[in-house]
């Protein structure tokens, strides 16, 4: 008799076949973040990045003219956007717009998953970001973006595989959300790293999808320290696929480690809530 294999193994199967089955992080994207780590990044440089990709280009115009972004003037060109949102937020907003269109699913049972995981992982960039830049890290800005944006970019990829599975006939039904889980939480990081070294991103990046759990890490890595943190920050309001309101963030060796006072934490917090307004849409 044949025996039945896992959706451990199904989805390992899968993934090893190298099927293409998220869009790689977006090169105009890295460009802009790249541009924007100069001491005197150029705007006409951003300004011609965006305005070369229309889908993209109509995603700023329309986040600039949001509800949580707009004046009194309604936006009409990418340059009024720049000046509006200034050159640091516009290049978050990018990377959230490119990035995020992978946190996709037709089934309606994913779907949920899904969302709240996009809402953690900007959660954990905007947190990231936060961190370095109240640290006096400003240097690290936009490196902690992204490496906050791309952290668990080990869950999406398995949360896509499993639904391409399903639509393909090759599972039966959609696993139970408990498994799910646990399939995500032994198997992300791993996964994580390989698709970001696939992907040819810096090692610093990879390196945070890969040891933003470990029990043992290095103390002297601020951009893995800031990750981890904002992580927990993001765990501890519910930010995400779990929730643990009782972490206490000021006792962590990561608050430690960038010498966090309860206050500056506090203030994390609220920044937090204004990154769900940019997960939205």
């Amino acid at each position: 008799m044949k025996e039945e294999k896992s959706l451990l193994d199904i989805v390992g199967e899968f993934i090893e076949s190298d099927q293409a089955v998220l869009t790689p992080f977006d090169r105009n994207t890295l460009r802009i973040q790249q541009e924007m780590s100069k001491s005197e990044p150029d705007m006409g440089v951003i300004e011609k990045l965006i305005v070369s990709d229309q889908a993209l280009a109509g995603q700023v115009l329309r986040t600039a003219n949001s509800a949580f972004y707009k004046g009194l003037k309604k936006v009409s060109t990418v340059r009024e956007a720049l000046i509006r949102l200034g050159a640091l937020e516009i290049a978050n907003v990018v990377t959230l717009v490119t990035h995020g269109k992978n946190f996709i699913s037709k089934d309606p049972s994913m779907r949920q998953i899904i969302v709240k995981l996009w809402q953690h992982s900007a959660g954990c960039a905007v947190g990231s970001q936060w961190l370095v830049r109240a640290c006096g890290l400003t240097h690290l800005a936009q490196e902690a973006f992204i490496a906050g944006l791309l952290h668990d970019v080990g869950k999406l990829l398995l949360l896509t595989v499993v639904g391409l599975l399903k639509t393909s006939g090759k599972i039966a039904r959609t696993p139970s959300p408990e498994l799910i889980d646990e399939l995500m939480i032994s198997l992300h990081m791993e996964h994580g790293y390989a698709l970001l070294k696939k992907w040819n991103l810096p090692d610093r990046y990879c390196n945070v999808a890969l040891k933003h759990h470990d029990e043992e890490w290095d103390n002297d890595d601020l951009l893995l320290g800031t990750v981890r943190l904002a992580n927990l920050a993001c765990n501890k309001m519910g930010i995400g696929l779990h929730g643990d309101p009782s972490l206490l963030l000021a006792v962590t060796d990561e608050a430690h480690q960038l010498g966090l006072s309860e206050v500056k934490l506090a203030e994390l917090e609220i920044r937090l809530e204004d990154s769900l307004n940019l997960a939205v849409g």
